[in-house]
Protein backbone atom coordinates (compact mmCIF):
# COMPACT_ATOMS: atom_id res chain seq x y z
CA UNK A 1 0.00 0.00 0.00
CA UNK A 2 2.96 2.17 0.40
CA UNK A 3 4.86 1.93 -2.51
CA UNK A 4 1.26 2.38 -4.47
CA UNK A 5 1.46 6.13 -2.43
CA UNK A 6 4.24 6.91 -3.44
CA UNK A 7 4.32 6.15 -6.98
CA UNK A 8 0.45 8.05 -7.25
CA UNK A 9 2.89 10.96 -5.78
CA UNK A 10 6.03 10.86 -7.89
CA UNK A 11 3.54 10.82 -10.70
CA UNK A 12 1.60 13.64 -9.88
CA UNK A 13 5.37 15.50 -9.17
CA UNK A 14 6.53 14.83 -13.12
CA UNK A 15 3.03 15.92 -14.36
CA UNK A 16 3.11 18.88 -12.48
CA UNK A 17 6.67 19.75 -13.53
CA UNK A 18 5.62 19.09 -16.88
CA UNK A 19 2.29 21.51 -17.01
CA UNK A 20 4.97 24.31 -15.34
CA UNK A 21 7.64 23.74 -18.40
CA UNK A 22 4.68 23.82 -21.76
CA UNK A 23 3.28 26.53 -19.09
CA UNK A 24 6.85 28.44 -19.13
CA UNK A 25 7.05 27.89 -23.09
CA UNK A 26 3.45 29.26 -23.63
CA UNK A 27 4.61 32.37 -21.43
CA UNK A 28 7.60 32.62 -24.18
CA UNK A 29 6.19 32.74 -27.03
CA UNK A 30 3.14 35.13 -26.34
CA UNK A 31 5.92 37.45 -24.36
CA UNK A 32 7.65 37.24 -28.16
CA UNK A 33 11.42 36.28 -25.47
CA UNK A 34 13.78 33.61 -26.99
CA UNK A 35 15.32 31.16 -24.63
CA UNK A 36 19.15 31.20 -25.71
CA UNK A 37 20.52 28.80 -23.17
CA UNK A 38 20.19 25.71 -25.74
CA UNK A 39 21.32 27.16 -28.79
CA UNK A 40 24.53 28.47 -26.63
CA UNK A 41 24.82 24.89 -25.37
CA UNK A 42 25.21 23.93 -29.24
CA UNK A 43 27.52 26.96 -29.97
CA UNK A 44 30.19 25.45 -26.93
CA UNK A 45 30.08 22.03 -27.94
CA UNK A 46 30.37 23.14 -31.59
CA UNK A 47 34.05 25.11 -30.55
CA UNK A 48 35.00 22.18 -28.05
CA UNK A 49 34.30 19.92 -31.29
CA UNK A 50 36.36 22.62 -33.79
CA UNK A 51 38.97 23.48 -31.13
CA UNK A 52 40.12 19.29 -30.55
CA UNK A 53 39.93 18.50 -34.28
CA UNK A 54 42.72 21.56 -34.93
CA UNK A 55 44.75 20.08 -31.93
CA UNK A 56 44.69 16.45 -33.26
CA UNK A 57 45.41 17.55 -37.23
CA UNK A 58 48.22 19.79 -35.59
CA UNK A 59 49.96 17.00 -33.54
CA UNK A 60 49.33 13.98 -36.30
CA UNK A 61 50.38 16.55 -39.16
CA UNK A 62 53.09 14.77 -41.47
CA UNK A 63 56.61 16.39 -41.07
CA UNK A 64 58.88 15.65 -44.08
CA UNK A 65 62.12 14.60 -43.04
CA UNK A 66 64.86 12.44 -44.77
CA UNK A 67 67.41 10.46 -42.79
CA UNK A 68 71.02 10.36 -43.14
CA UNK A 69 72.20 7.41 -45.07
CA UNK A 70 73.80 4.75 -43.08
CA UNK A 71 77.46 5.48 -42.67
CA UNK A 72 79.56 2.91 -44.72
CA UNK A 73 80.95 0.06 -42.13
CA UNK A 74 84.04 0.90 -40.39
CA UNK A 75 84.26 4.74 -41.13
CA UNK A 76 85.98 6.90 -38.66
CA UNK A 77 86.39 10.26 -37.80
CA UNK A 78 89.37 12.00 -38.65
CA UNK A 79 90.09 14.63 -35.81
CA UNK A 80 92.20 17.75 -37.10
CA UNK A 81 95.89 17.23 -36.97
CA UNK A 82 97.63 18.80 -34.22
CA UNK A 83 101.23 19.57 -34.02
CA UNK A 84 102.83 17.29 -30.98
CA UNK A 85 104.69 20.11 -29.83
CA UNK A 86 102.03 22.34 -28.94
CA UNK A 87 100.12 20.16 -26.82
CA UNK A 88 101.24 18.98 -23.44
CA UNK A 89 103.06 15.88 -23.07
CA UNK A 90 101.98 14.64 -19.78
CA UNK A 91 105.20 14.39 -18.60
CA UNK A 92 105.50 11.95 -14.98
CA UNK A 93 108.51 11.14 -12.96
CA UNK A 94 107.54 8.01 -11.25
CA UNK A 95 109.25 7.32 -8.42
CA UNK A 96 109.24 3.41 -6.94
CA UNK A 97 111.55 2.25 -4.10
CA UNK A 98 114.01 0.85 -6.60
CA UNK A 99 114.40 3.00 -9.64
CA UNK A 100 112.77 5.98 -11.04
CA UNK A 101 110.55 5.92 -14.60
CA UNK A 102 110.30 8.75 -17.06
CA UNK A 103 106.89 8.24 -19.32
CA UNK A 104 103.41 10.33 -20.34
CA UNK A 105 100.23 9.89 -21.13
CA UNK A 106 100.33 11.33 -24.56
CA UNK A 107 102.39 8.52 -25.25
CA UNK A 108 104.64 10.63 -26.68
CA UNK A 109 107.46 10.01 -24.61
CA UNK A 110 106.94 6.37 -23.96
CA UNK A 111 104.28 5.40 -21.25
CA UNK A 112 104.68 4.09 -17.66
CA UNK A 113 104.49 -0.20 -19.03
CA UNK A 114 107.14 0.57 -22.38
CA UNK A 115 109.03 3.27 -21.52
CA UNK A 116 111.91 5.09 -23.80
CA UNK A 117 115.49 3.30 -23.98
CA UNK A 118 117.31 5.33 -20.75
CA UNK A 119 114.14 6.56 -19.25
CA UNK A 120 114.31 4.13 -16.69
CA UNK A 121 117.02 5.39 -13.66
CA UNK A 122 117.58 2.78 -11.18
CA UNK A 123 117.95 3.65 -7.59
CA UNK A 124 122.07 4.56 -6.56
CA UNK A 125 123.73 2.38 -4.08
CA UNK A 126 127.25 2.15 -2.23
CA UNK A 127 127.92 5.92 -2.77
CA UNK A 128 130.16 6.16 0.46
CA UNK A 129 133.67 7.43 -1.29
CA UNK A 130 132.49 8.24 -5.14
CA UNK A 131 132.21 11.71 -6.28
CA UNK A 132 129.64 14.01 -5.62
CA UNK A 133 128.88 18.06 -6.14
CA UNK A 134 126.56 18.19 -3.33
CA UNK A 135 125.09 15.88 -0.76
CA UNK A 136 121.84 14.90 -3.38
CA UNK A 137 124.29 12.47 -4.72
CA UNK A 138 125.15 10.75 -1.43
CA UNK A 139 123.38 7.97 0.96
CA UNK A 140 124.49 9.49 3.76
CA UNK A 141 123.50 13.19 2.59
CA UNK A 142 127.04 14.38 3.32
CA UNK A 143 129.36 15.50 0.58
CA UNK A 144 132.97 16.32 1.34
CA UNK A 145 135.67 17.33 -0.58
CA UNK A 146 133.80 16.52 -3.84
CA UNK A 147 133.46 12.76 -2.53
CA UNK A 148 130.72 10.91 -0.66
CA UNK A 149 131.59 10.51 3.25
CA UNK A 150 129.74 8.59 5.83
CA UNK A 151 127.86 10.55 8.59
CA UNK A 152 125.34 10.12 11.42
CA UNK A 153 121.89 10.63 9.47
CA UNK A 154 119.77 8.02 8.28
CA UNK A 155 120.76 6.58 4.94
CA UNK A 156 118.62 7.50 2.08
CA UNK A 157 118.22 6.59 -1.20
CA UNK A 158 119.56 7.59 -3.72
CA UNK A 159 118.74 8.07 -7.31
CA UNK A 160 120.52 9.38 -10.43
CA UNK A 161 119.08 13.07 -10.79
CA UNK A 162 121.72 14.41 -13.57
CA UNK A 163 120.47 11.57 -16.01
CA UNK A 164 116.61 12.23 -15.03
CA UNK A 165 118.08 16.01 -16.10
CA UNK A 166 119.70 15.23 -19.03
CA UNK A 167 116.70 13.37 -20.11
CA UNK A 168 114.58 16.32 -19.57
CA UNK A 169 116.99 18.77 -21.27
CA UNK A 170 116.86 16.48 -24.69
CA UNK A 171 113.17 16.25 -24.73
CA UNK A 172 112.88 20.40 -24.20
CA UNK A 173 115.22 20.97 -26.95
CA UNK A 174 114.25 18.64 -29.75
CA UNK A 175 110.87 20.07 -29.16
CA UNK A 176 110.76 23.50 -28.47
CA UNK A 177 114.72 25.15 -28.66
CA UNK A 178 114.48 28.47 -30.92
CA UNK A 179 110.47 28.43 -31.32
CA UNK A 180 107.91 29.94 -28.74
CA UNK A 181 106.94 27.24 -26.63
CA UNK A 182 103.49 27.64 -24.96
CA UNK A 183 102.80 28.18 -21.13
CA UNK A 184 100.87 24.62 -21.29
CA UNK A 185 104.13 22.11 -22.36
CA UNK A 186 105.75 23.51 -18.60
CA UNK A 187 103.36 21.11 -16.70
CA UNK A 188 105.35 17.65 -15.18
CA UNK A 189 103.80 15.04 -12.91
CA UNK A 190 105.79 14.00 -9.90
CA UNK A 191 104.23 11.05 -8.63
CA UNK A 192 105.88 9.22 -5.22
CA UNK A 193 103.83 7.28 -2.04
CA UNK A 194 104.62 8.41 1.49
CA UNK A 195 107.13 6.18 1.70
CA UNK A 196 109.80 8.35 -0.44
CA UNK A 197 111.55 10.71 1.69
CA UNK A 198 111.38 14.63 1.36
CA UNK A 199 115.09 14.56 0.16
CA UNK A 200 114.32 12.63 -2.98
CA UNK A 201 111.65 14.59 -3.51
CA UNK A 202 113.84 17.91 -3.31
CA UNK A 203 116.24 16.64 -5.40
CA UNK A 204 114.14 15.41 -8.12
CA UNK A 205 111.71 18.89 -8.11
CA UNK A 206 115.35 20.38 -8.92
CA UNK A 207 116.27 18.18 -11.62
CA UNK A 208 112.48 18.92 -13.19
CA UNK A 209 112.97 22.58 -12.88
CA UNK A 210 116.20 24.06 -15.16
CA UNK A 211 119.20 22.81 -16.71
CA UNK A 212 121.83 21.29 -13.59
CA UNK A 213 125.26 22.54 -14.77
CA UNK A 214 128.10 20.36 -15.51
CA UNK A 215 129.37 18.52 -12.41
CA UNK A 216 131.40 20.47 -9.84
CA UNK A 217 130.56 23.91 -11.43
CA UNK A 218 128.45 26.58 -10.30
CA UNK A 219 124.94 26.99 -11.38
CA UNK A 220 124.10 29.57 -14.34
CA UNK A 221 121.02 31.28 -14.44
CA UNK A 222 117.45 29.92 -15.07
CA UNK A 223 114.49 32.03 -16.44
CA UNK A 224 111.02 31.20 -15.77
CA UNK A 225 107.99 31.56 -17.63
CA UNK A 226 105.99 34.72 -16.93
CA UNK A 227 102.13 35.25 -18.69
CA UNK A 228 102.28 38.52 -16.41
CA UNK A 229 100.11 41.19 -18.30
CA UNK A 230 102.58 44.05 -17.45
CA UNK A 231 105.71 42.51 -17.95
CA UNK A 232 104.09 41.50 -21.73
CA UNK A 233 104.11 45.03 -22.15
CA UNK A 234 107.67 45.62 -21.72
CA UNK A 235 109.68 46.26 -24.82
CA UNK A 236 112.37 43.31 -23.78
CA UNK A 237 110.77 39.89 -23.65
CA UNK A 238 113.33 38.98 -21.15
CA UNK A 239 113.46 40.17 -18.00
CA UNK A 240 116.55 42.68 -16.71
CA UNK A 241 117.04 41.09 -13.30
CA UNK A 242 117.63 37.62 -15.49
CA UNK A 243 114.51 35.88 -14.11
CA UNK A 244 111.31 35.41 -16.18
CA UNK A 245 110.96 35.73 -19.53
CA UNK A 246 107.82 36.36 -21.88
CA UNK A 247 106.73 32.71 -23.48
CA UNK A 248 105.68 34.56 -26.80
CA UNK A 249 107.60 36.84 -27.85
CA UNK A 250 111.17 35.13 -26.72
CA UNK A 251 112.66 31.84 -28.43
CA UNK A 252 113.15 28.69 -26.13
CA UNK A 253 116.30 28.16 -25.10
CA UNK A 254 116.73 25.23 -22.51
CA UNK A 255 119.93 26.05 -21.49
CA UNK A 256 118.94 29.49 -19.98
CA UNK A 257 115.33 28.84 -19.40
CA UNK A 258 113.09 26.53 -17.06
CA UNK A 259 112.32 23.14 -18.67
CA UNK A 260 109.72 21.29 -16.39
CA UNK A 261 108.91 24.20 -13.82
CA UNK A 262 105.14 23.88 -13.07
CA UNK A 263 105.09 20.86 -11.02
CA UNK A 264 102.23 18.62 -9.96
CA UNK A 265 102.02 15.78 -7.56
CA UNK A 266 100.70 12.30 -7.89
CA UNK A 267 100.27 9.49 -5.06
CA UNK A 268 100.31 6.15 -6.08
CA UNK A 269 100.67 4.48 -9.79
CA UNK A 270 98.22 4.35 -12.42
Amino acid sequence: MADYSAQRVRSKTRAAVRKREEQVEQDEMESGELNLIPYLDMVTNLMLFMMATVSAGLILSQINTTLPDKAPKGATVTPPQTNPDDQPLGLYVSIQRNEMVLWSTSKLEGTLKAPKPGYVLPRLTGTTGKPCDGAYMCESNACGNGTCVTSTDTPQPIYDYRKLNEALVEISTRRYAGKARKIETYTIVLQADGSIPYSVIVSTMSAMRCRMPEFGKAATTCRMPNENAEFKKSPDPLSSDGKYFDTVRAPYDPKTMALFPSIQFSSGFE
